[in-house]
Formats: C-alpha cells, structure tokens, sequence
C-alpha cells in the first residue's frame, strides 16, 4: 500500500521543485533588467549605488576572495557571458581580465582605474634584462632575502661567481645572458642552495616573506635582479644578524636601473582607496550606464549626485581635520593606503618595509619599535576583518593599541556583519587615522 503512494509523492516533490527553478529564472527574465557584473567588493557596491533598483548587479567573482589571486571557472564564464557589462577596477587588480576579454570578446568592459591618476612604479624587467646589480663577498652560511608585500606573482633573481675580476660591462653582458633564462620557481619559505648563473623565480603572493639562500662557496658573488627595490615591492638581502647587507662591506652597489633601458611601468592597485578617485569612479559609472542605458538617465543622475555628495562632503570633513595635525605618520600591515594618504597629505609607513609578518627576528621588531617612537606613533593599524597577531606584537612593544583600516579588497565577516558600504568603511579609515594621529 505505501509503495502505491510513495513514488508519485517523489515524482510530485520534483515537479515543484523544477518549477520552481523555473519561476525564478523566468522572473528574473520578466523583470526586464540589464544584468551587470563586477569584479570586488568596492567596484561591485559604487555600481549598486549607481544602479540603485533599474539594473541587476552581480559580482562575477566570490566576494570573499582576493582578485588577484582568484581564477574564474569555465561555469564563471559561462555565466559572465549573459551579462550586459563588466565593471572593474583595472591596474593589474584583476589579472584575469585579458582571460575574459579573450573568451567574451564582445562583452562590454568598464575599467574604472582608467579614470583616474595611478600611482606608479617600476616593475619587472623584460627577459634578458635586469634592474639591480650588487657584489657580495660571503661565505656559505644560510642568508636571507627579505620581501614585502606586492600585487606581482613572482621576482626573478641569479648569483653568478666572479673568479675573474670581469669589470662591470663584462658583469652586465654575463648578467644579460643569464637573466634569458625563465627560472626555477621557489616558494616563500624556501632554501635556494645556489647553483652558479641559475635564475630562480621567487614566487611573491600577496604577503611578505623570507627566502633564504646558501652559496656553493665563499668568495666575490654578483647578486642580479630583474626589479628594484621600491616602497610598492621593497626587498633586501640580509646578512646573518638580520642587518641589511647594503649597509655593510660586504656588499656593493654596481648597478640600480634597466641593464638595456626595457623599464616596465606598473601601477598600485589599490586606486578605489581615495575619495577623489571614489567620486571619479561613480562618475565613470553613471556615464557608462547613461550611453547604455538612456531611459534611466534622470535615475543614474540622482543616485550618482547623492553619494558624490555625501563623499564630497566627508572629504571637506576630514581635509579640515588633518589640516591641523602635526603628525601625518601612520604604520599599516598592508601596502594599500597610498592614495588615501596621497588625498590627504599624509605618509604611510607600510610594516614590511620595517619588518617581516611572518616571524620577525627580534632584531627586526627593535628597528620597528626605535621607528614607531622617533615618529611618536602610537597606534598600529591591522586590515580590518584579518587577525592583528601581528599588529598585536609590535602595539605591545611601543605600549600602543591597534586599530583596523579597511582596504575592502573583500568583505569580511565583520564587514557583513554591520552592513558597512564603500562610504561608511572610507568614513571609518579616515576617522580611525585621525584618532591615531590627534595627540
């Protein structure tokens, strides 16, 4: 009896079901919405504001995950291509763009940063060239090469044994010959034992970190490098107590620049962190959705002038505040704030220019603490929503506190939580800097 009844129930529970699957699609057919996708959390919340009710905006990628380290999915694709747009930040945010472009080619793509003035730097030479040139005269212990934070995937460096006393434009064409090649790649963490004109491919991620490196023998090495030390991705090679080998006899300078002239231009991606370049992005924005989407015009219109104004008006808010301050130092774990800074006359001291994350040396946190109190800074800012232990660590050292800054390049919990958008977390770092900074 209860097998006459059991299987037309199933049969039953999935008609609804696929029904309701159904519905819902057609539903958001019927809604008659252009559906516009974007990339990170900022660029997906200024769109929404934009858009208000008139488009569908998604975020193509999870919002939880970094963009430049996420890869979209061929399912990612297959959704991406029903979109009307695709809104991102650009500047080397999302290295997954060109993969878009290439397989949607006819899918509309707004790049916002292109609106904008980029802060520069120099990044990777071509193959065949290098950008910093150093002698060394060590022994085969166990060194160390320490890097920070950066938005490249990987820097590319060679030791090379000058047994023969070359003079430097011998030591520029060997250091050519050798940089043709693509490089072993090695991981954070890793020991290089060194292996005489090899290139190793060091893999850099989005965190500082260590390499370290033992020489096959002592003697007079030349150290190469396809990139320049610089605020946006600083390096250094230590020697064994942690200090700089640049301040020692041990290691001399020979070359800082292009070996052929072949310079690559890069840029800071973190242009969404200033409020100029906020309101540039709204108005980027809205045109976009104007050309395309005409009838809603009086719409875009209003949404547009209504957070331009509330971020214009937090602007003058705070260019008043900091106009008074004597100290426009600040101290952040993470390399983002450089166009909030660049808005507002400040300078930002990012922590792996100072220290490594991960496990610094006592030494090295000393440096960090004698820096915090000749600039009498007292706060520490962590990238709100991640776990301070690090910040922690160096507050406790100069009897300071810790304090979040947001760089937004994904919501966390905490984000979530309180329903902040891109004004209220720009509203939060200004204030929090203020705090810190009004002593």
């Amino acid at each position: 009896m209860k097998k006459k009844w059991v299987f037309p129930l199933i049969f039953l529970i999935f008609v609804l079901l696929l029904a309701g699957c159904s519905n819902e699609k057609e539903a958001v057919e019927e809604s008659g919405k252009p559906v516009v996708y974007t990339s990170f959390f900022p660029i997906y919340d200024l769109t929404k504001l934009v858009a208000g009710d008139v488009l569908e905006v998604r975020s193509f990628m999870p919002e939880d995950k970094a963009a430049h380290l996420w890869e979209p999915s061929p399912k990612d694709m297959k959704q991406l291509a029903d979109a009307d747009l695709l809104v991102v930040n650009g500047a080397n945010m999302e290295p997954w763009v060109e993969t878009v472009r290439e397989n949607l080619p006819d899918l509309d793509v707004l790049v916002l940063s292109e609106s904008v003035d980029l802060i520069t730097y120099k990044g990777a030479a071509a193959i065949g060239d290098f950008q910093f040139m150093a002698s060394l005269d060590l022994d085969t212990k166990k060194y160390t090469l320490d890097f920070g934070h950066t938005h490249e995937d990987v820097m590319r460096i060679a030791f090379f044994n000058n047994k023969d006393n070359l003079d430097l434009e011998e030591l520029v064409a060997k250091g050519k010959k050798i940089m043709e090649q693509k490089g072993k790649l090695i991981h954070q963490k890793e020991t290089i034992d060194v292996e005489d004109g090899i290139v190793y491919g060091i893999e850099m991620g989005h965190e500082s970190g260590q390499i370290y490196y033992k020489l096959p023998e002592a003697g007079n090495w030349v150290f190469i490098c396809d990139r320049l030390t610089e605020e946006l991705l600083p390096y250094e090679l230590l020697d064994l107590n942690g200090d700089l080998l640049r301040d020692t006899d041990k290691m001399k300078i020979l070359l800082e620049g292009s070996s052929s002239g072949m310079d690559k231009i890069t840029y800071d991606p973190h242009s969404w962190l200033s409020i100029d370049n906020g309101k540039r992005y709204i108005n980027s924005i809205q045109d976009k959705f104007i050309k395309k989407y005409p009838k809603y015009e009086r719409k875009f219109r209003k949404n547009k002038l209504n957070y331009v104004d509330a971020l214009t008006s937090l602007q003058a808010e705070y260019n008043d505040k900091f106009r008074e301050l004597e100290h426009r130092e600040f101290i952040v774990m993470h390399y983002a704030y450089a166009y909030l800074a660049r808005d507002f006359d400040l300078i930002q001291y990012p922590l792996q220019g100072l220290t490594s994350i991960e496990d610094p040396s006592l030494k090295t946190i000393k440096k960090a603490v004698d820096f915090a109190q000749a600039k009498d800074i007292k706060t520490i800012f962590y990238e709100f929503g991640t776990q301070p232990k690090g910040a922690q660590a160096l507050a406790e050292e100069i009897g300071g506190e810790i304090v979040p800054l947001a760089s937004m390049e994904y919501i966390t919990k905490e984000q979530r939580d309180k329903n902040l958008n891109y004004v209220d977390l720009m509203e939060m770092n200004l204030e929090n800097l203020y705090e810190s900074m009004r002593r």
